[in-house]
């Protein structure tokens, strides 16, 4: 990675898209690890962990409905910018890419 790729990761709505992406992958992955943990402290007894656990899940289910909700805005701010700069694909330019 280049040095001016780390100093400017979102010098676009399409970059801080694809973060998004990322992260809300990540996040269902953690959730699926944090339900299995949560699980095996249930079976073993242990009470603190297993409410430890559910807290996290809970914070889990927050950070992916704010990803969510990012995701939603970047994509509005992107239709948004192809409204204002007159960016929206034409029938020639789609087959132009093609």
């Amino acid at each position: 990675m280049s040095d001016e790729a780390i100093e400017k990761p979102f010098d676009s709505i399409e970059s801080a898209q694809d973060f998004m992406d990322v992260l809300a992958a990540t996040v269902l992955d953690v959730m699926k690890e944090v339900k299995a943990a949560r699980a095996e402290a249930a079976g073993n007894g242990a009470v603190r962990k297993a409410q430890a656990l559910d807290i996290a899940m809970f914070k889990l289910k927050m950070l992916g409905c704010y990803v969510h909700r990012s995701r939603r805005a970047l994509n509005d701010l992107r239709m948004l910018r192809r409204l204002i700069l007159n960016e929206r694909l034409t029938v020639e330019n789609v087959i132009a890419v093609i």
